[in-house]
């Protein structure tokens, strides 16, 4: 036998093996199976000490290496449901997938952000947009693991802001609104990168329209804010209590608001002026829902 076709014999041989390795115990398309969850870490997403968590009927987004995207939804026993449109895997090569959160409704491949606009719904606010790390799978191992350190993070940043009453002032039945001024507001958050488009225009988020606060403290509904660098790690804030604006800045850590953490600040109305508590990051805290207004300054 000449040389040539022990070659050929060999190469085919190699061939056949390779595709009963890649074709083991696949006997045609196998589905995807999800498990997901939301990363633990207490200054990113437990509230009020207990840890974060999907729902029944929390959707996630699958983008798959197919270039689609494929909804699963939280069912009562805890599983994740496909609806009868799961990915499938087509052989034993191990492929990477990505996964997000919202309940804004994406335009296309792309959700416009307006932070000016801050609406709650079944206790999550709009713009509280989660992702996951890649993740990688095959058929042989179909279930995508979007747990532990592959679980849905937040990749915005929120500030908590709490009013009280300080000197001169009985109570804060004259707090009528304030605003968080010269922040980047607006953003595109693209659905098959799962990344923000970093944006860098400013504008102001007023919130108007406080009502029905009686006692000497009010913790306000949270504001979800893009992840950015501010001007001397401060953020300017007015406040109008009894139609008299009173200024100040809330101070931040270096590096601004970034992405996944809670800020949270005591914000003491005066007779004379405001006075504003030291920076704290805490707990990710719960959407309640908006009695106020939440108004576009730009």
């Amino acid at each position: 036998m000449n040389m040539k076709r022990i070659f050929l014999y060999t190469m085919l041989a190699a061939g056949l093996l390779a595709s009963c390795t890649n074709d083991e115990n696949l006997n045609g398309p196998v589905a995807a199976q999800i498990t997901a969850g939301i990363n633990q870490a207490t200054t990113r997403v437990s509230v009020d000490g207990n840890s974060a968590s999907f729902t029944d009927g929390d959707k996630i987004n699958v983008v798959a290496p197919d270039n689609n995207t494929y909804v699963y939804t939280l069912q009562s026993d805890d599983t994740w449901s496909d609806g009868n449109n799961p990915y499938y895997f087509q052989d034993t090569n191990p492929v990477s997938f990505q996964a997000w959160y919202a309940t804004a409704t994406p335009q296309g491949t792309t959700i416009s952000i307006n932070t000016t606009t801050q609406t709650v719904t079944d206790g999550w606010n709009q713009w509280d947009i989660l992702v996951t790390p890649t993740v990688t799978a095959s058929a042989s191992s179909p279930t995508i693991n979007f747990t532990g350190d592959y679980a849905f993070k937040h990749i915005m940043s929120q500030v908590a802001l709490t009013f009280k009453a300080g000197d001169g002032i009985s109570d804060l039945t004259s707090l009528t609104a304030y605003t968080l001024k010269g922040l980047v507001t607006n953003d595109t958050f693209n659905t098959q990168t799962c990344a923000l488009e970093n944006e860098t225009a400013t504008g102001d988020v007023t919130i108007t329209g406080i009502s029905g606060v009686s006692g000497p403290e009010y913790s306000a509904t949270p504001l979800i804010l893009l992840p950015q660098a501010v001007t001397n790690n401060q953020i300017a804030l007015e406040v109008t209590y009894n139609n008299q604006v009173y200024k100040a800045n809330l101070t931040t850590p270096i590096g601004g608001l970034q992405e996944g953490y809670s800020y949270a600040y005591t914000v003491t109305i005066k007779n004379n002026g405001l006075e504003i508590s030291d920076t704290e990051i805490e707990d990710w805290q719960p959407a309640t829902g908006y009695q106020e207004n939440v108004e576009a300054e730009l």
